[in-house]
């Protein structure tokens, strides 16, 4: 048994027990300029551990916020299936909970803007919180209200003096990395008050678990929650789940309703998802540590086809260059050797590198590589109908999650 040193995320027990060592690993969204192609950036300890005490699964180090969120690479917008998925989940959200002209909405982490633009339809008041003031610009220019600022109990208080009382709060893809993490939440609790409700998307461990999708474990992501450890932390503060689902998007994501406690009847879905975890051992320490003997499977399954494709002249180029694909090829030693480059969409990435791997990133225009490694295989479903000319031609996917498998012409057809 090997018990981190550090206190829980969540309860703050020293009851936190490794299960999977990843290994040194720089920051995954620290892109590397050609400059600085022979000089090693720093790294840091990817190790995750199963809280004993309350369930939560968590990394042990944290690089300083200010380092990974300041400037970030990432955009929302760029993804057709995200935008979609936003779009559907605003007006769900809208219809629920009968949302219209005088309602004020904040979304945490709101990057370029892209899931509070969906509310335009409905007229609603909207604010993003984002502390990238790269992706804030976007948002701005996009027309959508957004302040530059690291979401806590003193945003809180600036929000509700300047802009009044708020219907909803939202956080997709952002809950998870969170350094001050109860502060949030004490801020949420205060944001909405009596009646408000908080809706939280996070990538589901369940699914995970599942799917052996341990690249979605980077040191942006502190936490990964079941039902069961965020209802924990939502208890601690007075704070109460009373509707939950999955949703496909990132590979299956939790989608929690919150509220102060008592104050919504709680659904039958809550009900469900615990029994679900309870059966399939989510609470369980064994299962995470099958779960890691899986991963060490999964990279040998993995360099073997990538040594083939070599050994045969063909080439292989990475498909996206996402922070999961830095931890994939990091943790399996994935070097251009093996993956000669990566493509992309997002033009912030051109003519960097990889961290880590040093693979150089280059526009996904224009290129024919024998294979793509699909390291955003999350949104696998619209590359192929996007490439189904490349795929036609003899072109092949390489997927390693949910199931490592080869996607050629027969895909496109």
């Amino acid at each position: 048994m090997t018990l981190l040193d550090t206190k829980c995320r969540g309860c703050g027990e020293a009851n936190v027990e490794e299960f999977i060592d990843l290994g040194d690993q720089p920051h995954c969204n620290r892109l590397i300029p050609p400059a600085m192609a022979d000089v090693r950036e720093p790294h840091f300890p990817l190790r995750v551990g199963f809280c004993k005490s309350c369930t939560l699964v968590q990394i042990d180090h944290t690089i300083p916020k200010e380092d990974m969120f300041s400037n970030y690479p990432y955009v929302s917008g760029t993804t057709k299936t995200l935008v979609t998925h936003f779009k559907e989940t605003s007006a769900r959200l809208v219809e629920t909970y009968g949302l219209g002209s005088g309602d004020f909405v904040v979304d945490i982490g709101s990057n370029d803007g892209t899931w509070l633009a969906q509310y335009k339809p409905f007229g609603l008041k909207v604010l993003g919180i984002d502390p990238a003031a790269n992706v804030v610009d976007l948002a701005l220019k996009n027309g959508i209200p957004t302040w530059v600022r690291f979401f806590n109990e003193e945003t809180v208080d600036e929000i509700l003096e300047k802009e009044g009382p708020v219907s909803l709060v939202t956080a997709a893809g952002v809950f998870f990395h969170l350094e001050e993490l109860h502060s949030v939440v004490r801020g949420v609790r205060k944001l909405i008050g009596d009646d408000g409700v908080f809706v939280v998307q996070a990538i589901y461990l369940g699914g995970m678990i599942d799917n052996v999708a341990f690249d979605q474990v980077y040191h942006e992501h502190l936490v990964y929650y079941t039902l069961k450890s965020i209802e924990a932390l939502f208890a601690m503060h007075g704070l109460e789940v009373f509707d939950t689902r999955l949703v496909p998007i990132h590979g299956g994501t939790i989608e929690v309703h919150v509220a102060k406690k008592g104050a919504r009847p709680v659904q039958d879905s809550v009900r469900e998802m615990r029994e679900a975890e309870l059966r399939k051992g989510y609470g369980e320490l064994a299962t995470y540590q099958q779960f890691a003997t899986r991963v060490w499977k999964l990279r040998d399954d993995l360099l073997a086809i990538l040594q083939d494709y070599k050994a045969k002249g063909k080439s292989v180029y990475a498909f996206g260059a996402p922070a999961k694909g830095a931890t994939l090829v990091n943790s399996f030693g994935i070097t251009p050797e093996l993956v000669q480059f990566a493509t992309e969409r997002n033009p912030m990435k051109f003519g960097q590198m990889m961290p880590g791997s040093r693979i150089p990133i280059i526009d996904e225009e224009g290129q024919n590589p024998d294979a793509y490694l699909v390291l955003a295989w999350n949104f696998i479903d619209e590359f192929v109908k996007r490439e189904t000319e490349y795929l036609e031609n003899g072109g092949e996917f390489i997927v390693p999650v949910p199931e490592l498998k080869v996607i050629g012409k027969a895909a496109a057809e």
